[in-house]
């Protein structure tokens, strides 16, 4: 009889147990699956460097049940930002797929503005600048030639030329293809370095035009950096 007891006891707490689940978890697990909410997705595909604007949204009524975490559904969020990778038609927006800008503002611009960058050598360290120079300065490139161009006179001199006045330096690397302004930084901090601040390299944001008469001066002369003044918010 105890034995029986029991049986019809453990019994009666399955059919509990199985009436609760099928009368009041099973209901809400289904009503939750059912419930609907309106998320942005691409409109289209996305290329990478495309700022969003309306035309790439899409709203759509999904189930809430199994969304991403970390999607973004706030459309100010989105419009304005750039897309840092390829966006496929259909896919949900979020953070790491966006951002201000596609590398970072200096660059964005020189794509916008439909520029080039140059890279050229300087031949010393009084050509460079010794280590004074620094990304966004303005400078003019003087070109030296040994012999005169028109080949009457062989003595030396010193052209500038118009198109080369004015640039904007983008970079400065040393021998090593370290930027000098972090090696001076470095060392002013007293950390460990064994990076040289005199430049070797120097590349600038120039014109098509431009790009075409420092390639032309780098083979035919050497270059020499003179210092217009010092880009806007750099350290003197």
């Amino acid at each position: 009889m105890k034995l029986l007891k029991n049986r019809i006891f453990l019994s009666i707490i399955c059919i509990t147990i199985a009436a609760v689940i099928s009368f009041v978890l099973l209901p809400r697990f289904y009503e939750d699956k059912s419930v609907t909410v309106m998320v942005l997705r691409a409109a289209g595909d996305i290329k990478a460097g495309t700022e969003i604007t309306d035309k790439h949204l899409a709203t759509v009524e999904v189930g809430e049940y199994g969304l991403p975490e970390g999607i973004i559904n706030d459309k100010d969020l989105i419009l304005g930002k750039i897309a840092l990778t390829d966006i496929a038609k259909g896919d949900y927006f979020f953070s790491q797929k966006l951002g201000v800008f596609l590398v970072n503002e200096l660059f964005d611009r020189i794509a916008k503005n439909n520029q080039r960058l140059v890279t050229v050598s300087v031949p010393s360290i009084a050509a460079g600048l010794s280590s004074h120079l620094q990304s966004g300065d303005i400078v003019t490139v003087a070109v030296f030639l040994e012999q005169a161009s028109d080949g009457e006179d062989s003595s030396p001199q010193v052209i500038l030329y118009p198109e080369l006045k004015g640039l904007e330096v983008y970079s400065v690397e040393n021998a090593r293809t370290q930027d000098t302004a972090e090696v001076r930084k470095q060392q002013s901090e007293s950390q460990s370095s064994t990076g040289d601040p005199v430049p070797k390299a120097i590349t600038l944001i120039v014109t098509e035009a431009q790009a075409e008469r420092l390639i032309e001066a780098e083979y035919t002369g050497k270059l020499h950096m003179i210092l217009e003044k010092r880009g806007v918010g750099h350290e003197r």
